[in-house]
């Protein structure tokens, strides 16, 4: 049901995506929804981190000392100081293990 879901979320953000933003497509948008459209994935993606970041199952995570968490926030100062993706992801992930190997 998971993997399903996952999928199916990932095709509407690429239809989305690819059919009103593809300049090659004879598809002309109002400008404000064409700028409502660039936010679909940073929502899609806040919609599905949320609540790994803040939930372990069915309790809340013990907010102020947990790994995902802290690395919530590592990962969101990284992506204030430095515009580079692949850097901030490699960044996160070293912080994530290194902190969840620490505090487990």
């Amino acid at each position: 049901m998971t993997w399903t879901l996952l999928l199916t979320l990932a095709g509407i953000v690429l239809i989305n995506r690819y059919f009103f933003l593809e300049p090659k497509i004879a598809l002309k948008l109002p400008r404000v929804i064409g700028n409502m459209l660039q936010y679909s994935a940073p929502c899609l993606l806040t919609a599905i981190c949320a609540p790994i970041v803040f939930f372990s199952g069915d309790q809340l995570r013990a907010l102020p000392l947990d790994a995902y968490f802290l690395t919530a926030m590592i990962c969101v100062v990284l992506a204030l100081i430095s515009k580079k993706i692949l850097v901030n992801l490699a960044l996160s992930l070293l912080c994530f293990y290194g902190l969840f190997y620490l505090l487990n």
